[in-house]
């Protein structure tokens, strides 16, 4: 079961080897349209990430890729939590009840143990800097938050004229790129809505990773009437699109901003290598930042 998994985890990697998907504007992107500013769209975007600066929520990954082998398909529970805004984060993945991996972060540091196989390890990185090749991309703190919809848009972001209806595109590039990520591109309904799709591209516009949200869930946020609660998504997946073979989709459950979710020891990387164990420590952050 375990080496099934890590074969799930390779299949996303393996994709990023390959020549990207160019982004190309559908028919209906070049329809012209009544310019509409960015600005509203940026406010309520904030506003729906302040009101999840802390946040927890639990459920399972169905995850589907082929290989020379064939067509494969294997699940995984997890649990997500993040506190101030994701500046703490932690991602546990477990397999009937087994840690298969943990990944997190505090404000100066990344870490992802690898605990599916012998030896175990934890791999510690520089907060804003990419995850190794030998990782998932889409698991760096920035990356994850951005492709959840739950980071923060910048004032430089710009719509795009409106497609598919009532959505509209919203685009902005990164002040520093991270990896080959330069820029981002979201497809929303309206401001405060829960993004759609985001896509995550690379200086030449190629889409680089992409998700897709649906089925929106409600959390429920002290201080703030039933209207006001903001939406997360009830179904998440995630794919790069020069392996469309390789798809992570997560059934959420159980969205919340309960204090008694997010403890302290687990965003502890101290704590969680007392806990863990791992066999082996592969330290990537500069000598002398």
């Amino acid at each position: 079961m375990r080496d099934r998994l890590v074969l799930a985890l390779a299949a996303v990697l393996g994709g990023c080897a390959a020549a990207p998907e160019r982004s190309t504007p559908s028919s209906a992107d070049a329809r012209v349209a009544m310019p509409v500013r960015a600005e509203p769209f940026v406010q309520a975007q904030r506003d729906r990430v302040a009101a999840l600066k802390d946040f927890a929520s639990r459920g399972s990954a169905e995850i589907r890729w082929k290989d020379q082998a064939g067509d494969h398909f294997e699940q995984t529970q997890l649990d997500l939590a993040w506190r101030e805004g994701g500046e703490r984060m932690a991602l546990r993945l477990d397999k009937l009840g087994e840690r298969f991996a943990w990944s997190g972060a505090d404000p100066s540091t990344w870490w992802f143990f690898r605990l599916e196989a012998r030896p175990t390890e934890v791999v510690i990185g520089r907060r804003g800097d990419p995850l190794p090749e030998d990782l998932p991309s889409f698991l760096a703190p920035e990356t994850l938050l951005e492709l959840l919809g739950v980071s923060a848009w910048p004032a430089s972001a710009v719509l795009e004229p409106a497609s598919e209806g009532d959505a509209r595109w919203i685009q902005w590039k990164r002040e520093r790129p991270l990896g080959a990520w330069a820029a981002t591109r979201v497809r929303v309904a309206g401001p405060g809505a829960l993004p759609m799709e985001v896509q995550l591209l690379d200086a030449r516009s190629s889409v680089l990773l992409q998700a897709e949200h649906s089925r929106p869930l409600s959390v429920q946020v002290t201080g703030l009437p039933p209207g006001a609660w903001p939406e997360v998504a009830g179904t998440t997946r995630i794919r790069v699109p020069e392996r469309q073979d390789a798809l992570w989709e997560v059934f959420w459950d159980a969205p919340g901003t309960e204090p008694e979710r997010m403890k302290d020891r687990m965003f502890d990387l101290k704590v969680l290598r007392e806990v863990l164990h791992p066999d082996q420590v592969r330290d990537l952050r500069p000598t002398n930042p």
